[in-house]
């Protein structure tokens, strides 16, 4: 091979590696979670063919081949740990491909493993390092830009609120996006003197961090002003004694820090904080707030799923499983299913336990090590040094609260990247670019043909596995819900929608089952579609979700999916034991006892559906739709005192809102059953109350009174809902004539 030829190769790679962090406005409108799957599959196919590029240059020319660095020995590590973690864990084939939502996984973390190889091989000299972050900095530009065009509502925000969320379609995502961008502004105006250019970089730092508070995201704001304190601090500790002018700006920083905090404090329960939507979100933050709060009970969880499995944990993608066996009944108040701890420390420890969780931290601590390193060696200016150590204290603080992404990710595996290469030059390991040696052929046909053909093939097995078919499947699923609203009614067009998805066997078909699921039963209440048809799409979806607890044995959702399917399809006995399978995977979920109970009370067993219920409330009285259902089931089974009991606990817990909750028509479809019409009748004068001019609830209150003999009312109560309702009338007077001859209409 030609040097000539490298050097061409080595161009390509290049180019690929500045167009990847174009992934940061890719929002596919074609496919399933547009935000996410479009990212993810463009990052994974350009790194699969920026590899096999990568490969073919190593294998001749040993200058790109990747050198030793405490980074890569720690990626490694963590790599080699998840992978074990994988295989060992509670659902290797969830944890290795994840989900359209999520798109992490095993697949995803080796992908980031070889985009920092290839990065760190590639980009060897400081000139190429520039060009990146420049590069890095000008898309980042674009979602500035993108960002204010949000605020100034010239395009739409994405999440629906004034959060904004640019082209990543999460605020949080956007926050830490902006976090990382502060960073590379900050190196460049520490590297730069031209005083128009460093105006330029400031007025772009503003803006950004700006936006970073425009996300009205409360753990990457205290995460900035964390990294902010962190580089203030440090640049007074390097400076103390070299530069009077650095040292009182860094106090001057750390006291206007200081000053913001404790005036927000001060004014926290003012109007002008109170009506500004992030400043009422950042002074909301307490703990008994109730998101902060749930944030504790969740990590508790993940504590206990973690003593469980120390040492590799659960696997990639499987809190879930974890969630729901140490599911914490107060978390009512939350979303039903979580699939993560929204905490960096909790979520290494339960995806890849002890062993994971420190290789990964060891990657924290090479990049401090090679940071510091690099300030000693003078490879580092003091505000480089700080500017490091400051993003790696805002990144961590905000990743105490949320999770990280795609985008996260490869920024941060690009900053690991760029320490990489300033440790491989602080040893020596990058020399000068040697001419490339001719090789004997029987030498290069042995060793580096086999390398390349081997990678070759790999590439092209993992394009088509990992990312044509997902890709597909992904498009077809996203065509079939389309077609519902249009094309919904023709079952057999439908199913065979869905086939598609199913027929290219990838992790998007759990996705596509549950799909089927909903769609099935939405037919059910379609009154023009045949009973046979119905029966069709339930009983596939039933057929679809039967595999589904076979491919996750362990997952209480995918066994609830499946008893609801049978209970619409009347088979009851089948329900139950699928609900109790589901219980036995998460005990203390009142979600699940719900659905028990409800299948009780399809086939009238009254009993056990109380039972059941009882079950749920105990677990936390305070909670109203379990104290709602035990009521209901207290009055099925005719304990009246008992039901009044729960009643007034109701009431004295929530007040007017459980009366809401208690006075509806299935309250009275409850009394009906067992013929107590004076409780009947009490619910009809609290609807009457709440809706003085629905002239059906006075009809609705005039039989009740006919059932409890009060002829005489029930003719006032028609006569009220004639005057409501003059269209009535000729009914009404039929009514009240059937009543004063003393019949019963």
């Amino acid at each position: 091979m030609s040097e000539k030829s490298i050097r061409y190769i080595v161009y390509v790679l290049k180019t690929g590696l500045f167009i990847l962090p174009a992934l940061s406005l890719i929002v596919a409108g074609s496919f399933f979670f547009p935000f996410i799957t479009g990212k993810n599959f463009f990052f994974r196919i350009m790194v699969e063919i920026l590899f096999f590029l990568w490969i073919f240059v190593a294998c001749f020319d040993k200058n790109y081949r990747p050198r030793k660095s405490p980074i890569l020995i720690a990626l490694a590590a963590t790599l080699f740990f998840l992978t074990l973690a994988t295989i060992f864990g509670a659902n290797p084939y969830r944890s290795f491909w994840s989900n359209f939502e999520r798109m992490e996984g095993l697949v995803c973390h080796i992908h980031l493993f070889l985009y920092f190889l290839i990065l760190a091989s590639t980009l060897r000299t400081k000139k190429d390092w520039n060009w990146f972050f420049v590069d890095l900095l000008g898309f980042s530009f674009i979602l500035t830009v993108y960002g204010f065009l949000q605020f100034f509502s010239v395009l739409s925000v994405h999440q629906g609120d004034i959060r904004l969320d640019a082209t990543l379609g999460n605020a949080t995502y956007y926050a830490i996006f902006m976090i990382f961008s502060l960073f590379l502004i900050g190196f460049f105006l520490a590297k730069t003197k031209n005083k128009w250019l460093r105006l330029g970089l400031g007025i772009l730092f503003v803006l950004d961090a700006l936006l970073v508070f425009m996300t009205a995201t409360r753990g990457a704001i205290l995460g900035l002003f964390g990294g902010a304190a962190i580089f203030a601090i440090l640049m007074l500790v390097f400076n103390f004694k070299k530069s009077k002018k650095i040292r009182y700006a860094a106090l001057g920083a750390l006291a206007a820090l200081a000053f913001a905090a404790v005036l927000f404090l001060l004014l926290k329960n003012t109007a002008f904080v109170q009506n500004n939507y992030v400043l009422s979100r950042m002074a909301g933050i307490s703990f008994s707030e109730r998101t902060v709060e749930s944030r504790f009970t969740i990590w508790k969880m993940a504590f206990n799923g973690f003593l469980e499995r120390p040492f590799l944990g659960w696997g990639p993608e499987n809190y879930n499983l974890v969630f729901n066996k140490y599911f914490e009944p107060k978390l009512w108040k939350q979303e039903p299913w979580f699939d993560r701890t929204h905490n960096i420390i909790f979520d290494w420890l339960i995806s890849s336990g002890a062993l994971g969780f420190l290789a990964y931290w060891s990657v924290w601590g090479a990049a401090m090590f090679i940071t510091i390193k690099g300030y000693k060696k003078k490879q580092f200016s003091a505000a480089e040094t700080s500017l490091v150590i400051g993003l790696f204290g805002a990144y961590f603080f905000h990743n105490l609260f949320v999770f990280d992404n795609l985008t996260s990710y490869f920024l941060f595996f690009s900053i690991l990247g760029y320490l990489h290469f300033k440790y491989t030059e602080m040893s020596g390991a990058i020399l000068e670019r040697a001419p490339v040696a001719e090789k004997p052929a029987e030498e290069i046909k042995l060793s580096s043909y086999l390398i390349i053909t081997a990678a070759f093939l790999a590439v092209v097995f993992s394009l088509y596995f990992i990312n044509l078919k997902p890709i597909l499947a992904n498009r077809q699923l996203l065509a079939a819900l389309g077609q519902i609203q249009t094309k919904g009614m023709d079952v057999d067009f439908m199913l065979k929608e869905f086939d598609k998805v199913f027929t290219y066997n990838t992790f998007g078909t759990i996705e596509a089952r549950e799909q089927l699921g909903s769609y099935a039963e939405q037919l059910l209440t379609a009154e023009a579609i045949p009973a046979d048809s119905k029966n069709k799409a339930l009983s596939k979806a039933i057929e679809e979700m039967e595999k589904q607890i076979v491919r996750l044995p362990d997952d209480a959702r995918a066994y609830l999916f499946l008893a609801t399917l049978y209970t619409k399809a009347g088979r009851l006995n089948e329900a139950i034991k699928t609900v109790s399978k589901a219980i036995e995977l998460s005990p203390k979920k009142q979600q699940i006892q719900f659905v028990l109970a409800d299948i009780y009370l399809t086939s009238e067993q009254y009993d056990e559906a109380f039972a059941s219920l009882k079950t749920a409330y105990e677990l936390d009285p305070t909670y109203h739709e379990a104290a709602k259902n035990l009521m209901l089931a207290a009055v099925l089974t005719n304990q009246l005192e008992y039901a009044d009991e729960l009643y007034q606990k109701g009431k004295e817990i929530h007040g007017g809102f459980f009366d809401k909750l208690t006075k509806s028509p299935r309250f009275v479809s409850a009394y009906y059953k067992i013929g107590n019409f004076q409780k009947i009748k009490e619910i009809w004068e609290y609807l009457i109350r709440e809706q003085p001019n629905n002239a059906q609830l006075y009809v609705s209150l005039a039989a009740t009174y006919l059932q409890l003999g009060e002829r005489q009312n029930a003719i006032k109560e028609l006569e009220k809902a004639i005057e409501l309702e003059p269209k009535f009338k000729e009914q009404g007077e039929y009514f009240i004539n059937e009543i004063r001859a003393g019949r019963n209409p």
